[in-house]
């Protein structure tokens, strides 16, 4: 597994459509093509696009090739994190999906199996197969993985409102839970994206069947 921090995906934060209301997904999918990614799910790619989200679609969903597998990406949706769609893209492999939403889900899931889940904001509730199997990863990413944890939490941050702004750099994406689960996403299947990744032309389908 990799050592991805919150901070190398800090840029993700500035993305279309992370931050909009309607929601955001990604999915890491471990070797697999983008093709066969969306053919394991049933998605008809639409047409290659510089903007995945371009064209006019019903849930539109993007397969982005990235380092070491494919990323999906949706706005607006949830697909990444639903029981099935974990099931058929894990199948022989492992993914693991983050959705930013009112519903917020990091999942988990290998051989066609969910290993663990939780919400971002409350990484100390985790339910599956093996809830603590990424429990390692998940501290040095300073995620609270038990209640205690999450009021100590609490109170440094309380504490550290003044905190010197020359450590930016080094925190950059910390407050933002999401983020540290996406970190905590290449970690778990060894996928790599970047802005680089997201920007090149990707297939583009709809993701509505899926609902």
């Amino acid at each position: 597994m990799s050592g991805a921090t919150a901070a190398d995906y800090a840029w993700l934060g500035d993305y279309d459509g992370y931050s909009g209301d309607s929601g955001f997904c990604v999915t890491f999918v471990h070797d697999l093509s983008p093709e066969e990614a969306f053919r394991r799910i049933g998605v008809t790619p639409a047409e290659r696009a510089g903007d995945p989200f371009g064209p006019s679609l019903d849930r539109p969903i993007a397969a982005c090739a990235a380092i070491g597998g494919t990323v999906l990406v949706e706005t607006g949706g949830y697909a990444g994190t639903l029981a099935e769609v974990t099931r058929r893209l894990s199948e022989g492999t492992v993914t693991a999906a983050v959705h930013r939403g009112l519903d917020p889900q990091f999942v988990y899931a290998a051989d066609g199996q969910l290993v663990t889940g939780f919400e971002p904001d409350a990484p100390y509730l985790r339910w599956g197969r093996h809830p603590d199997r990424l429990l390692a990863h998940m501290r040095e990413l300073g995620m609270p993985t038990g209640e205690d944890e999450l009021h100590d939490q609490q109170d440094d941050d309380g504490r550290n409102d003044g905190h010197d702004e020359s450590d930016e750099s080094t925190d950059a994406g910390a407050d933002d839970p999401v983020i540290a689960a996406v970190a905590l996403a290449e970690r778990a299947t060894g996928v790599r994206v970047t802005a680089a990744h997201l920007a090149r032309p990707a297939l583009v389908g709809s993701a509505a069947h899926l609902y």
